[in-house]
């Protein structure tokens, strides 16, 4: 029999919690890169999630747990027990050094990444709610350009962008028999990416605001052998959304604003992307090990540009400017971006050393390992950014009031990024991540003597 009360109770709060983090979008509204890699397109795509498998590589699609919100497979959240309320919050700080054929820079920046909500509402549906970002747009930059009409005269100039997206969503899994669910993402996509270009003479203030509603979908498969082994596979799919951009510029000289101009919508798309992954836990002896990997395959160079009016940042000719990007993959001077299919790899291992009988605090621990090779979805000349990284980090527990164990997870990941031509920038970090992930029960029924 359903309880109609309860069920009214978890509801209310689940959707004040909804509200609650939609409102808290603007403290999303930073700067959560330093890189000038994010001058292209949509800047740079957020692929990590900061959440308690950041040490693992971020895999997900194929692993689920019921101590932690999946955001790479919505199916995944089935897992959550009944009485269980999960808080997730994720920061990070990243300390880059960006390398070139002449000069080296170095730079950090710290930013919280994520917020999320998820509890089961019923017996097959499970719900969460969350605000993370989805792309990030920070760089500095300053040159010299030629002054048309002279032979030697050259001018300072500054570029400048911050910004990005924002990804609030709400995710559901349905567990239709047992083992067996799906899941969907609704999420709504939002934000400003503003491109400054300033001299001493005039400043221009290029604004592209978007705001687009989008869908992903997924499954999961979990099966156990023999008491002691557990494969977990799942997929995901995000259909192809068309992504229509507002844009305004702003000149201003010394004299004043000058022109202060309504450009027209731009049109671009966010792609179809495919996803599969699995799981393997081995529970035996008390000890638990669990191997993980991910694949995700996003078909960018299907580009869907409906308008020829240009809207990308970038360096062309030695200079910068904006300008389309090119579909069909060519690598000329006239078109030095070109939309490609950004490809993903993760595989990470956790390692628990007694589940059954721990005898001290280190026997609870989860211990992580993974490492991450992704290919982006711009060509830059005809080389393709690459990301290569390896992470580790522990998921340490903590008892709640309630002696619901939860967890902060951190997780330490050393990368390079890159195109990997000579003469190009190089980026060589080390992020440290921190995921708190607070497991209380969900408005329990207390029996009295």
């Amino acid at each position: 029999m359903i309880d109609y009360k309860n069920l009214l109770k978890k509801s209310v709060l689940f959707f004040f919690l909804l509200f609650a983090i939609f409102f808290a979008r603007d403290a999303s509204a930073q700067n959560n890169t330093r890189s000038p890699f994010s001058i292209f397109e949509l800047g740079e795509i957020e692929t990590r999630d900061f959440g308690s498998t950041a040490g693992m590589g971020n895999v997900g699609i194929g692993f689920q747990s019921e101590n932690f919100l999946n955001r790479r497979n919505p199916a995944a959240l089935r897992k959550i027990d009944t009485l269980r309320f999960i808080i997730d919050v994720s920061a990070a700080v990243k300390f880059s050094e960006f390398i070139t054929a002449t000069n080296n820079q170095r730079t950090n920046n710290f930013n919280f990444k994520t917020l999320a909500a998820g509890v089961r509402l019923n017996k097959i549906w499970t719900g969460s709610v969350g605000l993370q970002p989805f792309s990030n747009v920070g760089y500095h930059i300053k040159d010299q350009i030629h002054v048309s009409g002279t032979i030697n005269t050259y001018e300072d100039v500054s570029f400048s962008g911050s910004g990005g997206i924002n990804k609030f969503y709400w995710a559901n899994a349905f567990e239709l028999f047992r083992g067996f669910s799906v899941g969907f993402t609704t999420a709504y996509l939002f934000g400003n990416i503003t491109h400054n270009e300033e001299t001493d003479a005039i400043s221009i203030i290029n604004t592209n605001n978007i705001s687009k509603i989008h869908f992903d979908f997924g499954m999961q498969y979990s099966h156990t052998f023999k008491e002691h082994t557990n494969i977990t596979v799942g997929g995901i799919y995000i259909p192809n959304t068309n992504l229509d951009i507002q844009r305004t510029k702003i000149i201003t000289s010394m004299t004043g604003i000058d022109r202060n101009q309504r450009l027209p919508d731009y049109r671009t798309h966010l792609p179809e992307s495919y996803g599969a992954g699995f799981s393997v836990t081995r529970n035996k002896k008390s000890a638990e090990w669990i191997l993980a990997a991910d694949y995700q395959l996003s078909k960018w160079s299907v580009k869907r540009s409906t308008n020829k009016a240009p809207l990308h940042f970038g360096l062309r000719d030695g200079e910068y400017n904006f300008y389309e990007v090119n579909s069909s993959g060519g690598t000329s001077r006239d078109k030095p971006l070109a939309y490609t299919d950004s490809e993903m790899y993760s595989v990470g291992l956790q390692y628990i050393p007694n589940t059954r009988n721990p005898e001290n605090y280190i026997q609870f621990v989860r211990f992580h390992l993974g490492a991450r090779y992704n290919r982006s979805y711009l060509k830059v000349y005809g080389h393709q950014l690459e990301d290569y990284s390896i992470s580790f980090g522990a998921g340490l527990p903590f008892a709640s009031q309630r002696r619901t164990l939860s967890y902060v997870n951190i997780a330490v990941t050393v990368g390079e990024s890159g195109t990997g031509e000579r003469g190009g920038i190089t980026e060589r970090y080390i992020m440290i991540s921190a995921n708190l992930s607070l497991l209380d029960r969900w408005l329990p029924r207390y029996q009295f003597e």
